[in-house]
């Protein structure tokens, strides 16, 4: 993930760069005449990042930002330069709008390019739904599904438990762990795991967790420390994790085989760097719930602890993880040095905007906390339960204007980079259905929990 400096440019406030220049700059030659140069870094639906690079320029520098949109409107927005290379925020802009924008200097006639820029467009809430229950509650055992992972629209994997009866209709005690779409039907299978680690009898363990690797590869956990290997939709290794973790698998994650990382109760992180496993120092003791990153030395982890209504989230690498921030059930004035509620879940977007959320949604941006504003009711004192969304269990997506979150009360809520909108089964605060993981790959969304005593899912296409 880039790093970035900023100046903010919007009409409420203005905020200098973070980092100056400890010596006095050289004064540039008379016959020598700066130069400004502006570039695009990003865009959202409403927002813009803009590059400003300047050579031979006396700083700190009085400069103007001028914004035109297609109508010949303009805005001007004075800021104080004292660092060469910059980042410029600029947000209250609109979707699928393009600007103009010009830097100029106050002391002279000088100025920069002028740069077009287009925001991104919304993406459309209108999907397509099928859902499927699977579980035979005469079994004695409830179904679940814990989490869903997309290879592509015609293969998907979702792991839990799932109960049947056999064929002589009695209560079978070995669950399916995996329920496979092939793009017609969902096919219930079972992963086996060592019985007892060091020995060879397998069993089909309820799964927690699933990850695909960028070769297709994939690797399936139960909820203690063991994981199965599927390649090409078939198994071919299993495993125990070293003793010296000594921890259970709450989720896996990684971009390829040789940056691994899993997490589990009492803080507790593994990562595997292709030939050995080693622990991660975390900061914290509460289990980890989530982890997502762009890459992996920047990642994300979060936790809670429902007993307590506490959450923590973690950001590190390899070598470290450490506390970015606490939360737990605070007042309002003590935002933004903790969050509120728990943290069960963690995503990332293009931008690199980090949201994370349980009882509320929030987002990182632009180092700063905030809640996410667009989402009805999202604040200390709203009451969203009673008409809109319940708890977050996950959140994942393709962009800033297209992601989902999943959890409780049938919430299932699609932002298209200005709104949210309930997808799929109308939403109710009476509802008994629970999704508990949520996964978005181009235009289909899938989501898994339970219904009652049945394991639950739904397929949503755009």
């Amino acid at each position: 993930m880039k790093k970035r400096f900023y100046i903010f440019l919007n009409l409420i406030f203005l905020l200098s760069l973070t980092t100056c220049s400890t010596t006095e700059p050289p004064i540039p030659p008379e016959e020598t005449k700066p130069t400004l140069t502006l570039e695009l870094d990003d865009t959202s639906c409403t927002e813009a990042w803009l590059q400003l690079k300047t050579k031979d320029l006396e700083l700190p520098a009085e400069l103007t930002l001028k914004q035109y949109n297609s109508s010949g409107d303009s805005v001007s927005h004075i800021f104080l330069l004292n660092t060469p290379d910059s980042l410029l925020y600029i947000d209250s802009l609109f979707p699928n709008k393009t600007y103009k924008f010009l830097i100029t200097m106050q002391q002279s006639n000088n100025a920069s390019n002028e740069l077009s820029v287009t925001t991104m467009d919304t993406t459309s809430h209108n999907f397509s739904y099928q859902t499927f229950e699977f579980g035979e509650p005469l079994t004695g055992n409830s179904s679940r599904l814990y989490y869903v992972a997309i290879v592509n629209e015609n293969d998907i994997w979702a792991v839990g438990e799932i109960y049947v009866n056999d064929s002589l209709g009695q209560a079978d005690p070995i669950p399916y762990n995996v329920a496979r779409w092939n793009g017609i039907e969902w096919v219930l299978k079972r992963i086996n795991f060592p019985v007892v680690c060091g020995q060879s009898n397998l069993i089909s363990y309820p799964s927690r967790s699933i990850n695909v690797f960028n070769d297709n590869e994939i690797w399936m956990s139960t909820g203690g420390d063991k994981i199965a290997v599927i390649k090409e939709g078939i198994q071919i290794n299993q495993f125990c994790l070293p003793s010296n973790l000594n921890m259970s698998i709450n989720k896996i994650w990684g971009v390829d085989k040789n940056n691994t990382y899993i997490i589990g109760n009492e803080g507790k992180v593994g990562y595997y760097n292709g030939t050995s496993w080693s622990s991660v120092t975390s900061g914290t003791t509460l289990p980890l719930t989530d982890i997502y990153g762009k890459d992996d030395n920047q990642l994300y982890i979060s936790g809670a602890y429902t007993p307590e209504v506490k959450g923590v989230l973690l950001k590190g690498n390899s070598s470290q993880f450490s506390v970015m921030i606490n939360s737990e059930i605070i007042s309002e004035n003590e935002l933004f040095e903790k969050l509120y509620g728990e943290l069960a879940s963690v995503w990332l977007d293009d931008n690199g905007t980090v949201y994370t959320g349980g009882n509320l949604l929030f987002q990182y941006k632009n180092y700063k906390w905030d809640y996410v504003r667009s989402l009805p009711e999202n604040y200390i004192g709203g009451n969203p339960g009673a008409s809109y969304r319940g708890f977050i269990s996950s959140i994942r997506g393709n962009a800033s204007n297209d992601f989902v979150v999943a959890g409780d009360r049938n919430t299932l809520k699609h932002f298209n980079g200005i709104n949210w909108q309930q997808i799929g089964l109308p939403y109710s605060p009476a509802s008994p259905i629970i999704w508990y993981s949520v996964a978005q790959k181009g235009n289909t969304v899938v989501a898994v929990g339970d219904y009652g005593s049945k394991a639950f899912i739904i397929i949503l296409n755009r």
